[in-house]
């Protein structure tokens, strides 16, 4: 966010500055600049505004307020900022002409202040500003910028956060929402907000300059391996692959594992699910029961597996934002989903926030299982949901290709690198923005189109305030309220399941997790494998769709949609 002073001209814009004072009963800016006038106010001045997109709050020794508006582009119109001053009471509303025009306000005003500012149902109260005051609010989202000595009173926004800067490139979130926050300081600010997530910076508003980013194991990893995503990271971040030591540059690739999976390139794997038009699983169909198609021409079936066959399970947690609040009942749902699956399948846990710890590697021991998952801890960082599934893919179920593969991915699926807006305006608040993936979600996708691991991606919900309604089955959203990047990021998350030939489940809180465990463990069942020597070899890039029928019509079959011939 950047405010600007009020003798600022930028190109494209109109700034009109005008001091208003009790002896106006009604003032509105108008498309021609208008002198800045100072005239004198009582002590303790109430000011509302209404519906702003952005308001800088500047205290002087001065009884008088001054109010600047900006909107980008074009001139303010008339009546677009409306200014009603009756006895001590200063009422200021912004009505933009049209929806996309975003109006910004800078306020000089008395110390001994009080401010009111309200925005698509919330609310942000300032009491006695003693120094700069940014606010920028939405109906999704409210930022703030507050001095240091500020006290927060978050006992009506259930989720806020105050967002700290550690060193250079550090940075931290600490939840404080439905908590009063003391401080030294004669500012106190209030926020009233349902749903919306608040963010709190504090100190001056300094243009934050981002250090280098540090390389992950995740990132690494994939960048070692091969595959459509070790390609891309190399080609955007050539730092990620470093020479091994004492050894000759031609020994730092991965020849065995490219050698291999050309060979594998000439065998395309399935998983395919088979249940009735009631969704039950049908079980005892053989390899005859199936018929496979690659762009409409029929191939032979070269290996099958029944549904019986023992699956390979990565389940992977996200442990940022507010799921490392219930770490306890995120390992009780853990241990909930080794205990109800088949005693023949392998599995791995690993957690990730801006990185991933591998909490168990592959095993069929369930007491050894029970006690990494006990022993499980909460590493600090941000989000970085693609570089976690893409090290799921290519590095946890990577000596188990062409096996039965599965990843159970439980989040919220906003990844930091598709916080980009917010991002931005943090950095702008002068904090430290948290760093998402390094692998983008259409490098992903490619990567989990290529792979023959199924994804069960299971969405929780992100903030409070997001329900479904009553008798909606699992897998169908049907919000109240759907924050842009809630949306963004379910459609991304269902976007992997199909690319796999997996299922999206949905999950409104931890608690609900052992019941849509049940579902995938079920699901899981419902699998059977195979695999296809396909007739055409021309291994040009193209895409391959893949169309799979079942011997009776009363059978519905699900598997991924197709391959790229690489």
């Amino acid at each position: 966010m950047n405010f600007r002073s009020p003798s600022l001209r930028i190109a494209g814009c109109c700034i009109l500055s005008v001091t208003i004072t009790v002896a106006n009963l009604a003032t509105a800016f108008t498309q021609s600049p208008q002198p800045q006038r100072a005239f004198p106010t009582q002590d303790n001045p109430r000011i509302t505004i209404s519906n702003p997109d952005k308001v800088s709050i500047t205290p002087w020794q001065q009884n008088q307020v001054s109010v600047t508006a900006e909107v980008s582009g074009s001139s303010i119109q008339v009546d677009e900022v409306r200014i009603k001053a009756d006895k001590n009471k200063l009422v200021i509303t912004c009505e933009p002409a049209k929806p996309d025009r975003k109006i910004d306000l800078t306020l000089r005003v008395p110390a001994k202040s009080i401010l009111q500012i309200k925005s698509h149902g919330n609310e942000v109260q300032v009491k006695e500003p003693s120094s700069v005051i940014a606010v920028n609010a939405s109906q999704e989202l409210i930022l703030l910028n507050v001095p240091e000595s500020s006290s927060l009173d978050m006992l009506s926004a259930r989720n806020a956060y105050e967002y700290r800067q550690l060193g250079q490139g550090g940075s931290a979130q600490i939840g404080i929402g439905k908590r009063r926050v003391e401080a030294a300081g004669p500012t106190d600010v209030k926020v009233i907000a349902e749903a919306a997530r608040v963010i709190v910076a504090r100190g001056p508003i300094v243009p934050f300059t981002p250090s280098p980013r540090r390389p992950t194991i995740a990132s690494t990893t994939i960048a070692r391996r091969t595959g459509s995503m070790s390609r891309a990271l190399r080609r955007s971040n050539p730092k990620l692959l470093r020479p091994l030591r004492d050894q000759p540059a031609a020994a730092n690739t991965a020849g065995g594992e490219e050698g291999e999976l050309k060979l594998a390139t000439h065998l395309v794997n399935l998983n395919v699910s088979a249940t009735d038009k009631d969704g039950k699983a049908v079980a005892g169909l053989k390899q005859q029961d199936f018929s496979v198609f690659e762009d409409n021409v029929l191939q032979q079936i070269t290996f099958f597996s029944p549904e019986t066959s023992p699956f390979n399970l990565v389940l992977l947690l996200d442990l940022s934002g507010s799921m490392k609040d219930e770490i306890e009942l995120i390992k009780e749902t853990a241990i909930h989903f080794i205990d109800i699956i088949a005693a023949q399948d392998n599995v791995a846990v690993v957690t990730f926030t801006t990185d991933v710890t591998v909490v168990s590697h592959l095993t069929k021991d369930r007491d050894d299982l029970r006690e990494s998952i006990d022993w499980m801890l909460v590493p600090s960082g941000g989000t970085a949901l693609y570089d976690a599934l893409g090290y799921a893919l290519v590095e946890v179920l990577r000596k188990v290709k062409g096996q039965r593969n599965a990843v159970i991915a439980i989040t919220d699926g906003e990844d930091n690198a598709l916080q980009a807006k917010l991002l931005e305006k943090l950095a702008q608040f002068g904090a430290a923005p948290m760093t998402g993936s390094f692998l983008t979600f259409e490098e992903l996708l490619d990567g989990a189109s290529e792979s023959d691991a199924l994804i069960y991606p299971i969405h929780l919900n992100p903030t409070p305030g997001i329900q479904l309604n009553p008798g909606s089955k699992v897998g169908v959203r049907q919000p109240q309220i759907q924050p842009e990047l809630t949306q963004i990021a379910m459609r991304q998350l269902r976007a992997l399941a199909d690319a796999t030939g997996g299922r999206f489940y949905h999950a409104n809180r931890i608690g609900d997790l052992k019941g849509v465990f049940e579902q995938v463990a079920g699901e899981l069942r419902t699998v059977y494998s195979m695999a296809y020597t396909p007739t055409n070899l021309r291994y040009d890039g193209s895409f391959r769709k893949i169309r799979v029928q079942a011997i009776s019509a009363d059978i519905v079959v699900r598997t991924r949609p197709g391959y790229y011939g690489r």
